[in-house]
């Protein structure tokens, strides 16, 4: 009887844990994200939206219909974008960020740009990155093989 109880117990908290780790497909994401996308991908389709758990809140994942991928945290703050097709914007960045790359790698392609508390990160040409700190000022240059 108490082997019942506890494989019971067991296939319940399994169960939990394998719904909380699966992506949810959604229509909408947090006014945040909204704008967020309609000031720097202004006319691209939104192709899909998910919705994930994310250790003890969530993320949303958005594909765009020009193969850009944009993460936000459950607020809807950007977190990560990138693309495999496309250069990047740079605009939801500070403007000396787009402007360090334009002087240093004129002809760089930007195809993934992560967001983080005190630094921010570029990549460019799927080689390069380049780390700036939350004031938009260059940091620093990793490559990667």
């Amino acid at each position: 009887m108490k082997l019942h109880k506890i494989l019971t117990l067991l296939f319940v908290a399994s169960s939990f844990l394998a719904n909380a780790q699966q992506k949810q497909k959604i229509k909408k994401l947090p006014p945040e994200a909204t704008t967020f996308l309609e000031a720097n991908f202004k006319g691209v389709e939104i192709q899909e939206i998910h919705k994930e758990a994310e250790g003890t809140t969530f993320k949303y994942e958005v594909k765009l219909a020009n193969g850009t991928e944009v993460e936000f945290n459950n607020r809807g703050r950007w977190k990560e974008i990138e693309s495999r097709t496309l250069s990047l914007p740079t605009t939801m960045l500070q403007p000396s960020v787009g402007q360090y790359i334009s002087k240093n790698y004129p002809n760089a392609k930007v195809t993934e740009i992560k967001k983080g508390v005190r630094f921010n990160f570029v990549k460019i040409n799927d080689a390069i990155k380049l780390q700036f700190d939350s004031e938009g000022n260059f940091y620093r240059i990793y490559e990667e093989n």
